[in-house]
């Protein structure tokens, strides 16, 4: 199956267009302290343009959620508000909410967990989280969101196979980049990708040549697994 990517700390609507035309299938907006936090009046105006030509859900493959929205520690009636007012797909959380906490949305969620070791990915993934897929990421003090560096891979793989034996979807974000993300692909097999600053020119402003580079070196990557199975398979 391929895989999927979500670009993520979307802030303007020509990026968002972009990351859609080039084979994105999700794009993230931070709705939570950060250098790349929007409002949810814009994201609405991006949302609307994005549905308007049909550029959001026309070939989006299932399962998928189109549009997210990244909360830290933010109460469900202020997300499930923010959402049906933007029209956000899902809501990505961060942050101290439980497995507990979370069962009680009333509203499409998934949670993002911050890892430093197998022992941790064991306990944070291992929990019971009422949600079709999880995203880990590398830890790092005093963040509520994504870190932006590379999670170890141990502790990604270990994740993943927990996830996936929960029979949850298993995507990776932190420190992924055109020059790495074919490494992501090919060591830690995940079901999607999130990507945010290594496709920046600029906090929430994206780069084209380098979303162009992402989606080039994923398309790579991929082919490459293909030819890998099938000669695996011819064996």
């Amino acid at each position: 199956m391929r895989i999927k990517v979500k670009i993520c700390g979307i802030t303007r609507l020509e990026d968002a267009k972009l990351a859609l035309a080039l084979g994105a299938d999700e794009i993230g907006f931070i709705l939570a302290p950060s250098p790349r936090r929007v409002e949810p009046e814009t994201v609405r105006t991006i949302l609307e343009a994005l549905k308007g030509d049909g550029g959001l859900h026309s070939s989006r493959p299932t399962p998928s959620f189109g549009s997210v929205g990244v909360f830290v520690n933010e109460t469900s009636d202020a997300m499930r508000d923010i959402m049906i007012f933007a029209g956000l797909d899902a809501a990505q959380i961060h942050g101290d909410e439980t497995p507990e906490t979370c069962a009680g949305f009333d509203f499409p969620w998934f949670r993002a967990l911050r890892i430093n070791g197998v022992d941790e990915a064991n306990r944070l993934v291992g929990a019971q989280w009422r949600c079709p897929r999880l995203l880990v990421d590398s830890a790092a003090r005093g963040m509520g969101g994504g870190t932006g560096d590379t999670i170890g891979t141990w502790a990604a793989l270990a994740a993943g196979a927990l996830a996936r034996g929960a029979g949850k979807g298993y995507f990776v974000a932190g420190g992924v980049r055109p020059r790495n993300v074919a490494n992501f692909i090919h060591s830690l097999s995940p079901d999607g990708l999130d990507v945010s600053s290594g496709v920046e020119e600029a906090p929430g402003r994206k780069s084209a040549g380098k979303l162009e580079d992402l989606f080039r070196e994923i398309g790579l990557a991929e082919a490459a697994r293909g030819s890998e199975e099938v000669t695996h398979a011819a064996r």
